[in-house]
């Protein structure tokens, strides 16, 4: 299966994939090469597939000397850049045991260290951590005790409390994202009533630290995924994510079945990341599917990423229960507190600000009926 346009990104497809069928044998040329390495590291495969060259797994393709220094240097760059996250992550879950804070870990910090086969496989990104909603404020004041930076201001009290983290901190030169649900509330793929904390086991070489079962794991990463195709973007490693969790539960025929159902609502947004994935095993999805692949542009770079999130922010605005809170919500938008507005624009007041705020105003559009 080659799903995109440009033979590149065909070779890094295939060479990412896990199946192990036979190719035709290819020396690439620096160009073609380059080409590649540059998709590659743009959706976050260059460890991936250098692990596959470095156990003899190349699918047919041989890189130049050069291109396979570069992925190297990748891995090692990962290797630590993620033990170093790894490690900030395991200081916080200890500051946060002090307090009976319980702390999971997300996407790529969970990823890194369990499935994946070696830790600098899978590129870490941001520390993505889960708190119970009623301690994550907690455990924000716990980590700026203890010398952490405030990296953002929320719109108003209330985004803090509806979305999915609240804002972001920076403690050791690494950027956590402390959440308190996977999804906004208003949003389809936030599980209602679903204490997530249930949904958890130990990492096997970690047994003190807790992630995802595979099933609320692999539901995370399949509505994570879409959230980022409506957002317009793509990248082939997430897609690996899932194609990885569905290769360890192969065995078992209920486990997408079991998925879909821990939201039935979200059908299409589980579904259809599940059904690009399964094309990394060589797979033919056993139903339609729910989407076609996405574009290969989207794997190389965001398309109108601003207009779509205010789509996805109105629709997430209109989602959430009561009327009060809607009003709440869009008055935020229109008219953010002062703190947020000298955060983002710098310190203004008197009639620079109202400015702003009309500024702010014209460029919020509510999405069209589709």
């Amino acid at each position: 299966m080659q799903p995109f346009r440009t033979p590149e990104a065909n070779l890094i497809f295939e060479t990412a994939s896990i199946h192990n069928i036979g190719k035709q044998e290819i020396t690439l040329s620096q160009k073609t090469a380059g080409d590649a390495f540059s998709f590659a590291a743009k959706n976050g495969l260059v460890p991936w597939i250098f692990y596959q060259i470095n156990n003899h797994n190349n699918k047919g393709v041989h890189w130049p000397q050069g291109i396979k220094q570069s992925m190297r240097m990748q891995y090692l760059q990962t290797l630590v850049m993620n033990q170093q996250k790894w490690k900030v992550f395991r200081e916080i879950k200890e500051l946060a045991k002090t307090q009976n804070i319980p702390v999971i870990p997300l996407k790529g910090t969970a990823l890194a260290f369990s499935l994946y086969p070696e830790e600098a496989l899978r590129p870490m990104g941001d520390l993505d951590i889960l708190v119970p909603p009623d301690k994550v404020h907690a455990l924000r004041d716990l980590l700026l005790s203890k010398g952490a930076l405030p990296l953002h201001v929320p719109i108003s009290r209330m985004h803090d409390q509806v979305h999915a983290h609240i804002s972001a901190l920076s403690w050791q030169n690494i950027m956590i994202e402390p959440h308190q649900r996977l999804f906004a509330l208003g949003s389809t793929m936030n599980l209602k009533n679903t204490d997530l904390f249930k949904h958890i086991q130990p990492i096997p070489a970690y047994p003190e630290v807790d992630i995802f079962e595979d099933r609320m794991q692999a539901y995370h990463l399949a509505t994570h995924a879409f959230k980022g195709y409506k957002m317009g973007g793509m990248r082939l490693g997430w897609l690996l994510d899932i194609a990885l969790i569905l290769e360890k539960n192969k065995k078992n025929n209920d486990f997408i079945p079991s998925v879909l159902a821990l939201n039935p609502e979200a059908r299409k947004e589980i579904l259809a990341p599940i059904q690009w994935a399964s094309l990394l095993l060589n797979e033919t999805p056993a139903t339609e599917p729910e989407i076609p692949f996405p574009d290969e542009i989207l794997f190389h770079e965001e398309q109108n990423a601003s207009k779509k999130h205010k789509i996805m922010v109105a629709n997430e605005i209109m989602g959430l229960p009561g009327l009060s809170n809607k009003i709440r919500m869009l008055r935020g938008e229109f008219f953010p507190q002062k703190a947020y507005m000298d955060h983002k624009y710098g310190k203004h007041r008197g009639l620079a600000l109202i400015l702003l705020y009309l500024k702010r105003i014209v460029g919020f559009r509510l999405p069209r009926n589709q």
